[in-house]
């Protein structure tokens, strides 16, 4: 991998790191009404942007020690986390683990399924 490619492949990282931190910490909510890919499913890109990051900063640091050699150990403890952010990423589209979302989405859900029991009622 040529270093152009791994710097903005780092640099995409970064920012979606930046994107998802905030997206977990509550101070940026916007996301959360995107409706998602499946109807009636709830979808959380916001959240996913975090575990996307991680792989894209990891990426280019396992390919570039391949490439110098190392152990396969030391390739594989980098691919895996890779991989794994990458799949949540793309998971994050249509769904995520009620246990990976943080206690202010949790709330805003809840909130919002009481609000529609109560509309219901009237």
């Amino acid at each position: 991998m040529d270093v152009s490619g791994g710097l903005a492949g780092i640099a995409a990282g970064a920012a979606m790191v930046l994107a998802g931190w905030r997206a977990y910490s509550g101070r940026w909510r916007r996301w959360l009404a995107y409706t998602g890919l499946i109807p009636g499913v709830r979808s959380y890109p916001g959240l996913g942007l975090l575990y996307g990051g991680i792989s894209f900063l990891l990426a280019p640091a396992a390919v570039w020690t391949a490439e110098a050699g190392a152990p396969k150990a030391a390739v594989a403890a980098l691919i895996v986390p890779v991989l794994a952010g990458m799949l949540i990423w793309l998971l994050s589209h249509a769904w995520l683990p009620r246990f990976m979302r943080p206690e202010w989405v949790r709330a805003t859900e809840r909130n919002e399924e009481l609000y529609a029991r109560h509309q219901g009622d009237g």
